[in-house]
């Protein structure tokens, strides 16, 4: 809401899906728009009655193919991921499912989900393109994709994104999903990863696999980015309020509202890895990124201890890790 573009009036609106569990009686679901103050600007209630006639049940048949990649210890209590293809044709998901395995290796390769491995389903869903590739619209290239993505999201040039939520949905109805990831195949640096919707990466670049758990730590831990480019360089944290993102910090509250803690050890690690990173710099459109410390730092947000954690994710809903 601090971009621009969202201060002038438009009559442009973005869909969106939320995932509730199927009641059994009638109920009231409410969404809630919150500025950077956490102050809700705008409310919206809707009455679910399961015996509507007039709700649609999907993934019951035609499911999408899908191929699991690993399966959980007790699938009952798990967190659930879906791989998504997008800009794969049907003689193209031999690749796709290779670029998963790569995607997945290096997600698990970082703690704490190399120890809670087992406590992770993950499905690989077969979606097909009439095209290969995606979207850039900067260049006038336009591709009939399964989610019809494209890179200039907002007119920000590695910005890679879909607005087609629903026919994300649609694809993955009738698998176990939760948390979604959606692998575009291009070799064109970008990405994006909105909380406890979906992410996208691309896969054919050499930054494939920090992107892809970079975002991976946007959709799923609701870390906030630690950078910006010349003109995103906008006013998106009051200073007198701590940012909801748990990485990010004002210093108003450091030490409550949920900032990451850490102790001596796991401090001692995180700084060694820095300096890592520090030797690893990449250089993007003429300007030097971390590259690596966003998915650090959504390691270290979800478990500095290996016992009971729960991950806040949004407002409206979290996830607790069943351990």
């Amino acid at each position: 809401m601090t971009y621009d573009e969202a201060k002038k009036p438009s009559g442009k609106a973005f869909e969106n899906v939320f995932l509730v569990p199927f009641p059994k009686d009638s109920v009231d679901i409410t969404v809630e728009l919150r500025n950077n103050r956490r102050e809700v600007t705008v409310s919206m209630s809707h009455t679910v009655n399961p015996k509507d006639i007039l709700i649609r049940h999907i993934g019951e048949r035609s499911v999408t193919p899908y191929e699991t990649l690993q399966k959980a210890a007790d699938t009952t209590r798990c967190i659930h991921i879906a791989y998504v293809a997008e800009g794969y044709t049907e003689a193209e998901m031999a690749n796709f499912i290779e670029d998963c395995r790569t995607a997945n290796e290096a997600l698990f390769a970082h703690e704490p989900f190399k120890s809670l491995r087992q406590r992770f389903n993950v499905v690989a869903v077969k979606s097909p393109s009439m095209e290969s590739g995606t979207s850039e619209p900067s260049k006038g290239i336009w591709k009939n994709t399964a989610l019809h993505s494209h890179f200039d999201t907002f007119y920000s040039d590695r910005y890679l994104t879909t607005l087609h939520l629903k026919d994300l949905h649609d694809w993955l109805a009738g698998t176990p999903y939760e948390h979604i990831i959606v692998l575009v195949n291009t070799e064109k640096y970008g990405g994006g990863g909105i909380l406890n919707s979906y992410n996208l990466s691309m896969v054919r670049n050499p930054y494939f696999k920090p992107v892809v758990v970079h975002e991976f730590g946007h959709s799923f831990a609701g870390l906030g980015d630690e950078y910006a480019y010349e003109k995103e360089q906008i006013n998106m944290y009051p200073t007198d309020v701590e940012p909801w993102e748990p990485n990010l910090t004002t210093l108003v509250d450091f030490h409550g509202n949920g900032r990451i803690l850490l102790t001596r050890r796991h401090r001692f690690q995180l700084l060694s890895q820095l300096i890592l990173i520090n030797l690893m710099h990449v250089m993007i459109s003429g300007r030097w990124v971390f590259m690596n410390l966003q998915a650090i730092l959504s390691m270290v947000f979800i478990a500095h201890i290996q016992t009971a954690v729960c991950v806040q994710i949004c407002t409206l809903n979290s996830v607790l890790l069943a351990i």
